[in-house]
């Protein structure tokens, strides 16, 4: 039903009423088929599913559900590069004196209406965030032919980048961007009135801010790539391999848990410096984990036991016997205060022996 109001065939919506199908339906993101209507300003459909009870959570009715900055008060030809990733180059530019980060969408994705309302739409849930784990998101550019929005700029890059220049982290520090991740992660799986499961959660996409603290970005933004049957389907770029579930490189049906897995592979590479199979490429990672169970080894020398502990419930094989990002946060404070008192008495003791 809601593949089919957004394609916009109201015939097919008409039809699919008749059988009985459920006007309300909702996908990942907690959109109804009237939601999707709206995205696409399709007033016959939207008219269709309002006389058969059809609502909208999303409060899309508005035609222009992102908050939009006119394009001439952002100069892109003074912008600098700073980054490329599955869907386009993002730049640092300044916006009413302020540096942002401006984020374009491929003109070979942009210029598909139906794909640029899809991010619009992506878009919108994002400025309704409001948390000190995700990076904010400040405005769509207007009477652009581009596709391009706008988001806080974090100067110091990305998590990826950190591990690029200081390779393994102590475990207080890996456990403190742990937390700062799960706090995110667990802010948009307890979204109201659906969860926001981000499906392409790595390294690259979280980010640090000036503080040091870690920031989660690009949730449902993923790249955009064509199918046979259903139009234009969001799915991961070729390095989201290395971090994806297995369920989901399977194609099975899948919930929450999958961030749940792709963050115990982050906090992995945080301890190890980086991937332990870098040799490999990120499909047959993927690969060997989905079909032959295959997990990162631990060695008892850099993971302490609760770390160890934690990642293996989270990159369980069953994905309803992995923890919820609430319940990963309580173990990271404990080990985190374990790590304290350990570190705190090691000092004591040193004082004491001088």
């Amino acid at each position: 039903m809601i593949v089919v109001a957004e394609i916009g065939r109201t015939e097919v919506i008409s039809l699919l009423i008749e059988k009985g199908a459920d006007v309300n339906s909702t996908d990942r993101w907690g959109r109804t088929p009237l939601s999707d209507a709206h995205g696409i300003e399709h007033e016959e459909i939207c008219k269709i599913l309002k006389a058969h009870g059809g609502i909208d959570p999303m409060g899309l009715d508005s035609l222009t559900p992102c908050y939009e900055i006119d394009f001439t008060e952002v100069n892109m030809k003074d912008g600098t590069l700073i980054g490329e990733g599955a869907y386009g180059e993002v730049y640092l530019v300044k916006w009413r004196g302020t540096e942002v980060a401006a984020k374009t969408i491929r003109s070979s994705i942009a210029s598909n209406e139906m794909v640029k309302k899809t991010f619009l739409k992506e878009l919108a849930l994002w400025q309704k965030l409001r948390h000190p784990n995700i990076v904010q998101f400040l405005g769509v550019l207007r009477h652009s032919n581009r596709l391009i929005f706008l988001t806080e700029y974090l100067c110091n890059g990305s998590l990826y980048d950190i591990l690029r220049k200081r390779g393994r982290l102590d475990p207080p520090t890996a456990v403190a961007y742990a937390l700062d991740i799960a706090r995110g992660m667990n802010y948009l799986h307890q979204h109201k009135p659906h969860a926001i499961i981000h499906r392409d959660l790595t390294p690259r996409n979280v980010l640090q801010d000036e503080a040091g603290h870690l920031k989660v970005t690009d949730f449902g933004l993923s790249k955009i790539v064509q199918e046979k049957d259903f139009g234009y389907k969001m799915t991961g770029g070729t390095g989201s391999y290395r971090y994806m579930a297995p369920e989901v490189y399977r194609r099975e049906s899948y919930g929450k848990s999958v961030d749940v897995f792709s963050f115990a592979l982050i906090v992995h590479e945080m301890f190890q410096g980086g991937p332990s199979n870098k040799m490999e490429t990120p499909e047959k990672v993927a690969d060997r984990r989905a079909y032959e169970d295959s997990r990162p080894i631990m060695s008892s020398y850099i993971y302490p036991e609760p770390i160890r502990m934690l990642l293996r419930e989270c990159w369980h094989k069953n994905p309803e016997c992995r923890p919820t990002f609430e319940d990963i946060i309580v173990q990271l404070e404990m080990i985190q205060q374990g790590l304290q008192l350990k570190n705190g008495m090691g000092a004591c003791c040193a004082c004491y022996i001088l």
